[in-house]
């Protein structure tokens, strides 16, 4: 009975998972250089699990909290006061399971020739200057212009 209780939660919760293979392009102003990572995102319930190749550090983002795990030490960062971050984690959920709505709270969405256009509203214009995307059934890239210079590109990698 408890093999067959095991099997069954192992399935509902594999299933409800998704993992995303993609790379990342950061232009970091201060530097004048770019950053290339590849990693994966992995999609559990309401979390978000973050692994970059060649890393032993993973980031797990859930509500307002993002535990850093790397050597058996484990930190954890309250994001209510990091705004930034947290908007990007949302971001990346959000259009992951298509909620809109989420988006709606924090951006203007406008849309043209199958690319979206996020406009920051209220105090997220102090972080985020604007952020395009294209997804079609699978996110193509996610491209973030933040206020102090920095540019981030996400774009997902076909295995």
């Amino acid at each position: 009975m408890h093999k067959i209780f095991f099997l069954i939660v192992c399935f509902f919760v594999f299933s409800k998972a998704s993992i995303i293979h993609f790379e990342e392009e950061k232009y970091i102003e201060v530097i004048d250089n770019s950053l290339h990572k590849k990693g994966t995102l992995e999609f559990i319930d309401n979390k978000i699990k973050l692994k970059y190749n060649n890393s032993s550090r993973v980031l797990i983002y859930e509500d307002d909290t993002l535990l850093i795990s790397q050597n058996n030490e484990i930190q954890e960062i309250n994001l209510k006061n990091q705004i930034a971050i947290k908007m990007i984690f949302l971001l990346i959920d959000s259009i992951h399971t298509n909620q809109f709505d989420i988006i709606k709270e924090y951006f203007t969405i406008s849309k043209k020739n199958d690319i979206n256009y996020l406009t920051p509203k209220q105090n997220i214009t102090n972080y985020i200057i604007s952020i395009e995307f294209k997804k079609n059934k699978t996110l193509k890239y996610i491209t973030i212009k933040m206020i102090n210079g920095n540019i981030t590109t996400i774009r997902e990698m076909n295995d």
